[in-house]
């Protein structure tokens, strides 16, 4: 999906310091990395929320559990409730985790383009 985008603007964020102009290159270009980064989390976040909708909106009312509310065996319906619930707990988180790790993936590699412009500015001030 993105992963291979995201490989490309990791090419994008580094950081050689050979003079001030061209520091300040590489600065621009970290930026705009940082931006193509973020719509890209941008869109992870609405997958994610797609997920977490269509997980919310599953009925957790089986159809054997409304039997067996119809026959009296309220105790075993709600346990059917519950396990169907928990389960579809379970497949929202499963289907929300390659997603997720997407998402830190993308925090580190923002995090590395800010610790490359700090030190761009530190030699953009030692150098004037």
């Amino acid at each position: 999906m993105d992963i291979q985008r995201i490989q490309e603007i990791n090419s994008q964020i580094t950081l050689v310091l050979d003079n001030s102009k061209s520091v300040k290159l590489q600065v621009k270009q970290i930026n705009l990395a940082q931006k193509q980064l973020r719509i890209i989390k941008k869109e992870i976040n609405a997958v994610i929320q797609t997920i977490n909708q269509n997980a919310n909106q599953s009925h957790a009312d089986s159809v054997i559990s409304v039997g067996l509310d119809i026959f009296g065996k309220r105790k075993w319906a709600g346990t059917v409730r519950s396990e169907t619930r928990r389960q579809i707990e379970r497949e929202k988180i499963d289907a929300r985790q390659p997603y997720l790790e997407i998402k830190d993936s993308i925090d580190r590699l923002m995090l590395e383009g800010d610790r490359l412009k700090l030190i761009a500015e530190e030699y953009i001030l030692n150098e004037v």
